[in-house]
C-alpha cells in the first residue's frame, strides 16, 4: 500500500475510532516486560500511535513509525498532550535508516503481512537486525482460516488483494503454522496463538484469525547478532 492510501484513511477523524485504544494483548505484553530491563521500543507501523502511547505511558523509551506523514502528525499531536516523548519516523517497515541492535523490543501489530511473502520475510529479517541479543519481536498477521482468505484476486500463493480491507484494494499475505516456523527460524519462539472472531466491517459482520506471535533474538556460537 502506497503512503497516499493511508494518508486518505487517516485523514478521516471517523477512521480513528477503532485504532486509538490499544489492544488487550499489547497491554498484557506491556505488563510482562520492564523498562528497566528492556528500555528500547521501536513500533513499526504504529498508525495514529496507540501503541506507542501505551509503551510509553509505562516508562518505555519509545520511537514509532509509519508509512503515513498524517497518522505520524496525530501521534506527536497527541504525545503533546499527555507531555510524553515519542521519537517519530515516516517511513516503510524495512527502512535501513536506523542502528543495528539498537532495540529491546520490536512491535509491529497488523503491519508486515501487506504485501507478497518476500516482503513479510524481509521485514522480519529487518527486525532481527534492529533487535539487541535478547530482544523481543511482537507481531501480528492473519491465518489461512480468515474470512477475507482466498477472496478477491490473488496476486501470489496466499497472496490476495482484499476488496473487504478496510482500504480496499488492500495486498494481504496469509500463513499457517508451518510457514510461521520458516519465517521466524532466526528467533527462539516465546508464545504463538490465534486470535479469533467477529468484527464489523463497513456494516458487515467478517470472520478475523490473526496470528499472534512472540519471539527473541538469541545470539551465541550458531546465531550471528547481525
Amino acid at each position: 500500500m502506497t503512503s497516499n492510501v493511508w494518508n486518505t484513511y487517516w485523514n478521516n477523524d471517523a477512521n480513528h475510532n477503532r485504532w486509538d485504544k490499544p489492544a488487550k494483548e499489547v497491554i498484557e505484553l506491556i505488563n510482562t516486560l520492564s523498562p528497566n530491563e528492556k528500555p528500547r521500543v521501536l513500533d513499526l507501523g504504529c498508525g495514529i500511535g496507540r501503541h506507542a502511547i501505551a509503551f510509553a505511558l509505562a516508562g518505555f523509551q519509545v520511537t514509532a513509525t509509519d508509512i503515513s506523514l498524517v497518522a505520524i502528525d496525530n501521534l506527536i499531536d497527541w504525545a503533546k498532550q499527555l507531555h510524553l516523548s515519542i521519537e517519530t519516523k515516516v517511513c516503510n517497515a524495512t527502512d535501513d535508516d536506523f542502528q543495528p541492535e539498537s532495540y529491546d523490543i520490536v512491535l509491529s501489530y497488523n503491519v508486515i503481512y501487506h504485501g507478497l511473502r518476500f516482503q513479510f520475510k524481509e521485514a522480519i529479517q529487518h527486525v532481527y537486525k534492529l533487535l539487541k541479543n535478547q530482544g523481543i519481536f511482537y507481531f501480528t498477521c492473519p491465518s489461512r482460516e480468515d474470512g477475507k482468505y482466498g477472496v478477491g484476486e490473488m496476486i501470489a500463493p496466499h497472496t490476495y488483494k482484499c476488496e473487504k480491507s478496510i482500504t480496499p484494494g488492500d495486498i494481504h499475505y496469509f500463513t499457517d503454522e508451518n510457514d510461521l516456523d520458516e519465517l521466524i527460524n532466526d528467533f527462539r519462539l516465546l508464545k504463538r496463538w490465534r486470535n479469533e472472531g467477529y468484527w464489523e466491517n463497513n456494516g458487515e459482520q467478517q470472520y478475523y484469525s490473526n496470528w499472534n506471535v512472540q519471539v527473541e533474538k538469541l545470539c551465541g556460537p550458531t546465531r550471528a547478532c547481525s
